[in-house]
């Protein structure tokens, strides 16, 4: 999700951690007000039947709660998003072909993410004051990092990815199959770059959540 970066630092941000600091939605109301069109014209495109956006329930006069406050950060920023780009990744072979130690590594902390990972997941964890937004499944990148892996992509060549870098690539033993995901990787990875170069251009975050 590609969002303004002033929406989101100076205006999503601090309500968000009043809200969790003062167990309260009022400091959300305004802003819920504000993404209420945005909610509406996102739900007309959902199969019918589906329940009123939390959006709008937390404008009018919704009690706070834990559960509903993590509920309405996605929300917040599903419908603050400028741009929620089509994109289809495949972070495993990228992470294969483009940061093989930390492949090897499977599990690494946000903090040590490579470039790759950071592109796809997010280097930041989505902190609004003393609380994590899903911390395992979303993260983001501020406007100075996303000038910065955009910078990164736009370095790399596709086009010299072998099926020798993906050799590693776990539970994809066969040749034809790892031909399949570079093939994959190389169709979808300029879209990765268009997308960071956009926001970069624009002074964007992005935040990246897997659902």
């Amino acid at each position: 999700m590609v969002l303004d970066a002033d929406l989101f630092s100076r205006r999503m941000s601090p309500v968000l951690a009043a809200s969790w600091r003062l167990r309260s939605f009022e400091p959300c109301r305004a802003l819920c007000a504000e993404l209420i069109p945005a909610a509406l014209a996102f739900t007309r495109e959902l199969p019918a039947g589906m329940d009123e956006p939390l959006v709008c329930k937390v404008a009018q006069s919704l009690p706070f709660d834990r559960h509903f406050w993590q509920l309405l950060v996605g929300e917040l920023l599903l419908y603050g998003a400028l741009e929620i780009p089509e994109i289809q990744v495949a972070p495993e072979t990228l992470c294969c072909l483009l940061a093989p130690d930390s492949y090897r590594q499977r599990a690494v902390p946000r903090a040590q993410l490579a470039p790759i990972q950071q592109a796809i997941f997010g280097q930041r964890e989505l902190l609004f004051g003393t609380r994590c937004y899903r911390a395992e499944q979303a993260g983001y990148n501020d406007a100075e990092d996303v000038v910065r892996l955009r910078d990164y992509l736009a370095a790399q060549v596709p086009e010299q990815w072998t099926l020798s870098d993906l050799a590693e690539l776990r539970d994809v033993p066969d040749e034809e199959q790892r031909q399949e995901e570079l093939d994959f990787a190389r169709e979808w990875f300029p879209a990765l770059c268009e997308m960071y170069d956009r926001a970069a251009g624009q002074k964007r975050i992005i935040v990246c959540e897997i659902l």
